[in-house]
C-alpha cells in the first residue's frame, strides 16, 4: 500500500471519526440534527402504534383490568355528587380542551383550550397544563411551555388574557385571588415568583420572589433550600445542565378554616412543591422564612395539598418505578405513609398528576400519563372513573380533572355559539 492510498484511507478514517463525535456531542446536547431525528422515531412510533403521529408521552396503551368506555359508575352510591371538570388532550386533532361532566358522565360543556386565541401567531395545539373552573363556569388557564394566563369563557374565548411572562403548573385558590407561578423565562430555571392575581381581570396583586425573598433571606432559608453558600444565581439560563435547580410544580395557601389543624404554621402560609430536590416546605408570606421542609419519601412530586387533619398529602410521581402513589405526611413528626399501600390501587404518571380529596371522604386521582381518573374510596376501591379513550388500545393524556360539589356552580356553563 502506497503513500498516497494510506492518506486516503487516513482522511477516510478521520472523516468518519469527526461525523461520529459530532453525532456522539449533538446527541448528548440534543441539538440539531439529534432533534429532528428523534422528532422522527417519535412521529413513526406513535403512528405504528395509532395510526397518528403524536408527540411523545401523549398516549398509553391500557392495562387490561381498565374499561374501554370512557366513562364508567361502579358505584352511585359511593360516589361523591357534583360536576366532574376533565382537561384533555384530544388525539385526533391534537388539541386540548376543558369537558365537564354530570354526575352520569354526560358532557354537559366542552370547550378548546386554544392558545391561538389569546395570543396572535399562537399554536392552537400549546400544551395546556392547569385549568380550573370558576364558579360562574368559566375557567383559569396556564399554558406552560408559552407565555400565558388566560380567563375563558364557555366557549373558549378570551374574558382576559396575559402573554407578558411564563405562567405554570399550578392555579390553586386563596382567600383572595388566586395563586400560580411566574417566570420571564420558562417553567423551570431559576426565575421563579410565587404571585396572586384577581380572578376577574388577571391584575397580579402580589408576588414573591423564590431568590429575593426566600433563598437570600437567611443561612437558614438558603440551607433549607439546598443551596450552598458559594452558589451564584442565574435568572438567564434556559435548558442546559444546570438550568431547571427546582421546577417548582404547586402553590397553596394555608387557608383561615385549616389553620387551626396546623398550630406550626398561620393562615397565610403558602405551601410549595419543588419536584427536582424531592421537596415539600411551607413558606412564611410575610418574611420569606422557611418554617418547614421535608425532601421525600415522595420521590418528583406534584401537587401538594394541606388537609383539614393537619397533614399534607401528594401526588407522588415515583418516576422510574412504574407505580406512582399519594402520600400523606405530617409536618408535626415527618411520618409519612402511602395512603392506599395493601389495597391493591395501582396508578402510574411518571410527571404531572393530581389528586382531591372530597367532601364524602372520597379520593380523585388524576393519572396524567394513562390518561385515567379514578374516584376512590379510602380503601382503595374505585367507584367511578373516566378514560380519555383514543381507540381499542390507547387512552391519551388527562392533564388536569377537579370534582365540583353540589352547589359550586352559580350556572351550568353553555355556549351560545
Amino acid at each position: 500500500m502506497n503513500a498516497k492510498t494510506l492518506s486516503i484511507l487516513a482522511a477516510v478514517f478521520l472523516a468518519l471519526l469527526g461525523t461520529f463525535l459530532v453525532g456522539m456531542w449533538t446527541t448528548y446536547k440534543e441539538w440539531w440534527p439529534w432533534q429532528k431525528v428523534a422528532e422522527a422515531q417519535t412521529a413513526w412510533r406513535s403512528f405504528r402504534a395509532t395510526g397518528l403521529f403524536l408527540q411523545q408521552d401523549t398516549y398509553a396503551r391500557r392495562k387490561a383490568d381498565v374499561p374501554d368506555e370512557r366513562h364508567v359508575i361502579h358505584d352511585a352510591a359511593a360516589a361523591m355528587p357534583g360536576y366532574w371538570v376533565i382537561n384533555r388532550f384530544d388525539g385526533p386533532t391534537q388539541t386540548y380542551h376543558l369537558d365537564l361532566l354530570d354526575e352520569a358522565g354526560t358532557v354537559v360543556n366542552t370547550r378548546p383550550i386554544d392558545y391561538s386565541r389569546i395570543k396572535e401567531g399562537g399554536s392552537p395545539g400549546e400544551f395546556a397544563h392547569i385549568a380550573t373552573m370558576l364558579p360562574d363556569g368559566s375557567v383559569l388557564v396556564v399554558w406552560d411551555d408559552a407565555p400565558g394566563m388566560a380567563r375563558l369563557d364557555a366557549c373558549g374565548d378570551p374574558v382576559w388574557a396575559k402573554t407578558d411572562q411564563i405562567y405554570h403548573h399550578s392555579i390553586e385558590r386563596g382567600v383572595d385571588g388566586y395563586w400560580t407561578w411566574q417566570s420571564a423565562i420558562w417553567n423551570g430555571g431559576e426565575d421563579q415568583r410565587m404571585i396572586r392575581f384577581d380572578p376577574e381581570t388577571g391584575d397580579i396583586l402580589e408576588s414573591i420572589d423564590l431568590i429575593d425573598d426566600v433563598i437570600a433571606k437567611s443561612p437558614a432559608d438558603r440551607l433549607a433550600m439546598v443551596i450552598p453558600e458559594d452558589y451564584k444565581f442565574d435568572r438567564t439560563i434556559q435548558y442546559g445542565d444546570r438550568a431547571d435547580l427546582f421546577h417548582p410544580n404547586d402553590l397553596e395557601e394555608l387557608m383561615p378554616e385549616m389553620a387551626a389543624a396546623f398550630p406550626q404554621f398561620a393562615a397565610g402560609d403558602l405551601l410549595i412543591s419543588n419536584r427536582n430536590i424531592d421537596q415539600l416546605a411551607v413558606i412564611d408570606r410575610k418574611t420569606g422564612a422557611v418554617k418547614w421542609a421535608q425532601y421525600g419519601p415522595w420521590q418528583h412530586q406534584h401537587d401538594a395539598d394541606f388537609q383539614p387533619d393537619g397533614t399534607i398529602t401528594v401526588f407522588s410521581n415515583n418516576t422510574d418505578r412504574f407505580r406512582s402513589s399519594i402520600i400523606q405526611v405530617d409536618p408535626k413528626t415527618g411520618q409519612a405513609r402511602d395512603l392506599f399501600e395493601g389495597t391493591g390501587l395501582s396508578f402510574d404518571s411518571f410527571i404531572m398528576g393530581k389528586h382531591q380529596h372530597l367532601r364524602n371522604g372520597n379520593w380523585m386521582i388524576t393519572s396524567t400519563i394513562q390518561g385515567r381518573v379514578m374516584e376512590v374510596t379510602p380503601e382503595g376501591r374505585i367507584v367511578r372513573e373516566y378514560n380519555n379513550i383514543l381507540d381499542d388500545t390507547y387512552n391519551t393524556l388527562v392533564l388536569y380533572s377537579e370534582q365540583l360539589p353540589p352547589g359550586y356552580l352559580t350556572t351550568v356553563p353553555q355556549c351560545a355559539k
